[in-house]
């Protein structure tokens, strides 16, 4: 079989073989579009694939810095279609480590595992047989929240006294600057034309966008999503409305409260008032304890496995 091997490159329909290589590998499907924002903001060359010489796809790799640990960079594990040569695989990651590893800055190589992929056993065997060892775990602290009780919330004056409004597209623009006022939101779009996909293509497209000022200065912005469980963003066997994104200004991180409030309003007018609000935050730790937790209280949930190869100097 002649292998083809290539880098990214948008518009080529790259994104939509990664995306059908991943979903049918690790059982947690993921959207084409989701790929391609998240391959906007990455050197090209950090996302490798093999193709049939027809184009059919037979597995791929992807990689990233970190944005928190300096001198880190993970690498993914080289998902394969059922039936590819285990030789694609091998080359694929050879090829992968050795770019990383060469490149400036790097420290240390690191991955993760997706607790819940079919195949995360196998994946982190790989992995210690690579030489990787676990760092930490990443949890996942998930609240249900009823939004007909959100609906009877008595805030504060203070919090009262900000303006809010639905978004229209003419208010992309706050969207943009609260986007990269949250320090946390910043980090996640690498370029301008990632943002304005985001926002523009997908957050607008589906509507229900809430705005909150304080006076002409935009504070905080989220929106709402209903999605159906996919073992990733959602665990369990039933829907849930997220806010897909959470957008605070440094120093205003008690609107929160306001910002759901005013949420719910829009989650009444989308038709979902019935479906409860999943709220969550992410935590790391290499606790023993937080595993054993998990186990006994469902809204803790082990979400990833860190493991690092640490460089020979």
């Amino acid at each position: 079989m002649k292998v083809v091997y290539r880098h990214w490159e948008p518009d080529q329909g790259l994104e939509e073989i990664q995306a059908k290589i991943y979903s049918e590998a690790s059982g947690l499907p993921v959207r084409a579009e989701e790929i391609r924002v998240r391959n906007l903001t990455r050197d090209s060359k950090m996302t490798m694939y093999a193709l049939t010489e027809s184009g059919e796809p037979l597995a791929y790799i992807t990689s990233r810095n970190s944005s928190s640990e300096r001198g880190r960079v993970y690498i993914g594990y080289p998902w394969a279609m059922p039936g590819a040569p285990i030789e694609v695989q091998k080359k694929l990651f050879n090829e992968m480590f050795t770019y990383l590893k060469k490149q400036e800055g790097t420290e240390e190589i690191a991955t993760t595992v997706v607790y819940t992929a079919k195949i995360a056993d196998k994946q982190i065997a790989f992995w210690e047989e690579k030489g990787f060892v676990e760092l930490e775990r990443i949890y996942r602290y998930v609240l249900d929240l009823n939004f007909k009780e959100i609906s009877k919330w008595k805030l504060s004056d203070k919090l009262m006294a900000f303006t809010s409004r639905v978004a229209t597209m003419k208010d992309l623009k706050y969207l943009y600057e609260i986007s990269q006022a949250d320090p946390r939101l910043a980090q996640e779009f690498a370029n301008e034309e990632a943002r304005e996909t985001y926002f523009k293509g997908r957050v607008m497209k589906d509507g229900h966008a809430v705005l909150l000022f304080d006076k002409d200065k935009v504070i905080a912005a989220s929106a709402p999503i209903k999605i159906e469980p996919d073992q990733r963003f959602l665990f369990g066997d039933e829907p849930r409305v997220l806010m897909r994104f959470t957008a605070i200004r440094a120093g205003y991180q008690h609107v929160w409260e306001r910002l759901v409030y005013e949420l719910a309003k829009e989650v009444e007018v989308a038709g979902w008032s019935d479906t409860p609000l999943r709220t969550n935050f992410y935590f790391r730790t290499n606790a023993p304890l937080a595993a054993n937790f998990a186990k006994m209280r469902p809204e803790l949930e082990m979400f990833e496995v860190i493991l690092k190869k640490p460089l020979a100097a």
